[in-house]
Order: C-alpha cells, then structure tokens, then sequence
C-alpha cells in the first residue's frame, strides 16, 4: 500500500476550503499492524477513507499492491475486496434480520454462490468468536454491544481483505467488550496474517499492539516510527494534543524521583519488571 504525494481537499475553491491531506507520503508493509493516532479533525478518518477508495484524493496517487486506486475507470469492487474498512460504530449500520444475512451480505455482492457464501459467513463469524450454531439465525439487534461490535467486523472479513482498517474499534465499549475485541484483533494480524491498520484515541491500545505508529496533524503525517521511539517525544505529542501510554507515564514519573527505571516501557509487563529490578537492587538515583 503506497501514498505518493496525496493531497485532499474539502469544498475547494469556496469559502469553506479545507486542506484536509497535504502532501501524504507513506508505504505499509503486508503483515504490519500500524497504529494511527491524532487529535480530532487531524485527517486520520479522511487518510483512511482513501484507501479504499471512499474519497479520491485531489491529488497524487495510491496503489493498493499493485493497482492504482486514483487511475481513470479502476473498479471500486476489486480494491473493496482487498481493503476491508470498519467505521467507528458499525454495529449502527446492521441492517438485516439474522446475522447470518448480515455477515453474507457483503459476499453475495459479489456473486458467489450460496455454497461459498455460507463458507465464508461460518468462517468470519469463527474468527471473531461467535458461534455459528448460537448465532446465525439471531436478529443482530438482541445482541450485546460487544457482540454487535464482532458481528459487523465479521461482515467485512467476509470479503476475505488483505488489508484491515478499523476506526476507533473500541469506542463506546465497556472494558470487557473492549477487551475481547482488542485481543481479536490481535488475533487477526497474528494469526491470519492480515495486515492491520488501526485509528485509535487510546495511546494505551497502540502501544500494545501496533508496530509502527503514525501521528498525524493538521492534515500531516509528522511521526512515522515505532511507538517506543515516538512515546519518547512527549513533550511534542503534548504540544499538539496528544497523551501517552499510561505505563510510560509512570515510569517518567518515577525515574524523575530518582529511579533508575527505563522510561519507555510500554507495557505493565516491561514495568513490572523495571520495577522489580530496582527493588531487588536497592532504588539507587539515576
């Protein structure tokens, strides 16, 4: 997946003009799982919307392996069967009766027979966890939020895309449905091998799984390296509306009162064992 040059627009040449995308430069790997944070209104929904084709950009180019999505007459059905995109709150936009039409709905439009349709509804919904036999024939509306959350994720890996981009996959979740779908995505990328790409709020979430970051401002790309690196430069982030994972907030914390810790840990495990390291030693100043 390549951005070269990519601009974009809003209601150009009016009054209301708004340069969304300034000059996008950016290659991901297949088999990464890209995390892509910034404050709101910094251009992350629209960057994501170009890559399967929703927007086109104003100007500059976009492969998808090797198709050229901004290219006269390219067929918008073969880049949506590469690109699966999750919106912030999918769940909104289940629409038929059972979760097996739902889940089916995106492969019947793609003429595939009734066989191979319901091959892929059993296989999606396995990938997120639910049962095919509990839940094919429910109306997706009786459902959890959690549950309702991993059925419209179902419903785009049922396309059998190379590429996952989810918005905010958590959001209005309790800590338990976050949780699950957290670990399924991580789940996906590691076991499926799907390439991942996802927009989060949560520095907590990125740092967890991401590996590489994305930080995006005023419609720019300004830091395009690995979370540990990027969670280093906080008082940057902070400048422009960003926090850090909790975990390296703390270790900042105690190496200022004179712990020898590491400060960019990102996880309770890394900490965890910063902090017993000094214990077993003796907390000595840095």
């Amino acid at each position: 997946m390549i951005m070269q040059g990519v601009y974009y627009t809003y209601q150009p040449h009016s009054h209301y003009e708004t340069h969304a995308l300034k000059d996008i430069r950016l290659e991901i790997q297949e088999g990464e799982f890209i995390g892509l944070i910034g404050h709101t209104g910094s251009g992350k929904s629209t960057l994501v919307q170009h890559w399967n084709g929703l927007l086109k950009p104003t100007a500059g180019r976009i492969f998808i392996d090797e198709l050229d999505i901004t290219a006269p007459g390219v067929k918008l059905k073969e880049i949506r069967r590469k690109v699966g995109l999750v919106f912030q709150y999918p769940e909104h936009q289940l629409f038929e009766e059972t979760v097996f039409e739902d889940v089916a709905f995106g492969p019947k439009n793609l003429g595939l027979s009734a066989e191979k349709v319901a091959k892929r509804v059993q296989k999606a919904l396995a990938m997120v966890h639910l049962d095919y036999e509990k839940y094919h024939n429910s109306s997706p509306f009786v459902l959890s939020g959690g549950e309702k959350r991993r059925v419209a994720i179902a419903g785009v890996l049922a396309m059998e895309p190379k590429y996952l981009i989810l918005d905010e996959p958590t959001a209005g979740l309790d800590p338990r449905g976050r949780e699950e779908i957290l670990d399924q995505i991580g789940e996906l990328h590691a076991k499926e091998g799907l390439t991942v790409i996802m927009v989060s709020h949560s520095m907590d979430d990125v740092a967890r799984f991401a590996n590489r970051l994305l930080v995006m401002h005023q419609g720019e790309i300004v830091y395009n390296d690995k979370p540990r690196k990027i969670f280093m430069e906080y008082p940057a982030l902070h400048k422009i509306g960003l926090d850090i994972p909790t975990v390296t907030k703390l270790m900042i914390r105690l190496r200022d009162k004179g712990w020898p810790v590491r400060q960019d840990a990102l996880t309770l495990e890394e900490a965890r064992l910063e902090i017993m390291k000094v214990l077993g030693g003796g907390k000595t100043s840095a």
